[in-house]
C-alpha cells in the first residue's frame, strides 16, 4: 500500500516511513528490506555523502537549526539531491526520519556540548551512530538474521514491541535508548545496521 505519496515521486520522506507503522506487517517489511538495502548499497561514501548534504540542505532551507524539519521540506530536498534515484530516495526517507528524531536521541544539554567539538555535525552523527548501537545491541540479542528480509522482520518487531512499552531514560543516561515511535526506531536500526560491514 502506498501512502502519502509525496510530490509524486513516490517519495514518502518520513512521512512514509512513519505511516508504516499502520500498514501490514508484510507491507512494513518489505519497505525495511528496501529500505536497508538501499542504505546498505550506497556504500560508506555515499552514505556520508547523502547524510551531509540532506543536513546541510535542512539546516539551509528547513530552518532545522530552529525547529524540527518538516517533512515537506525534507522531502523536496531529497528530491533535488536524489534525482529520482530509486536507491538513494529510500535512504533518504531513513535520513529524513532520523533528522526529524534528534531530539528524542540526544537532549538539549548533550547537544550543546556537542557544539564545542568544533564540528557539530560530525560531532553529533558520531554520538548518533553510537546511541543508535545501543539500539542495534537490542536487535542482535533478539537474534535477528543477516539478510536484509530476516534482518527487517526483526526490526519491526522489536520496533513494534518498544513502541508499546515505556522506556524512560535518567537524565545524561546515554546509554539508555528512550521510548521511540516505531518509525524512529526502525530509521535508527536501519541506519545502523544498513551501514555495518
Amino acid at each position: 500500500m502506498k501512502i502519502l505519496i509525496l510530490i509524486g515521486l513516490g517519495l514518502g520522506l518520513g512521512l512514509r516511513l512513519e505511516a508504516a507503522h499502520a500498514d501490514s506487517e508484510a507491507e512494513r517489511v518489505g519497505y525495511l528490506a528496501r529500505a536497508l538495502t538501499a542504505v546498505h548499497e550506497l556504500g560508506p561514501a555515499g552514505r556520508d555523502a547523502l547524510a551531509r548534504d540532506l543536513y546541510e540542505a535542512a539546516r539551509a532551507r528547513c530552518h532545522a537549526e530552529a525547529a524540527t524539519p518538516s517533512a515537506d521540506c525534507l522531502a523536496t530536498e531529497a528530491a533535488a539531491i536524489c534525482r529520482a534515484d530509486p536507491t538513494c530516495l529510500d535512504a533518504a526517507d531513513i535520513v529524513a526520519t532520523n533528522l526529524r528524531a534528534t531530539h528524542d536521541w540526544i537532549d538539549a544539554a548533550a547537544r550543546a556540548r556537542l557544539v564545542q567539538a568544533g564540528d557539530y555535525r560530525a560531532a553529533l552523527a558520531a554520538e548518533l551512530r553510537r546511541r543508535y548501537g545501543a539500539l542495534a545491541a537490542e536487535l542482535a540479542l533478539a537474534g535477528a538474521p543477516g539478510e536484509p528480509a530476516g534482518a527487517a522482520a526483526a526490526v519491526d518487531r522489536l520496533c513494534l514491541d518498544r513502541d508499546r512499552t515505556v522506556h524512560a531514560c535518567r537524565p545524561g543516561d546515554a546509554a539508555c535508548v528512550p521510548s521511540l515511535p516505531w518509525s524512529r526506531c526502525a530509521a535508527a536500526l536501519i541506519w545502523y545496521v544498513g551501514g555495518a560491514p
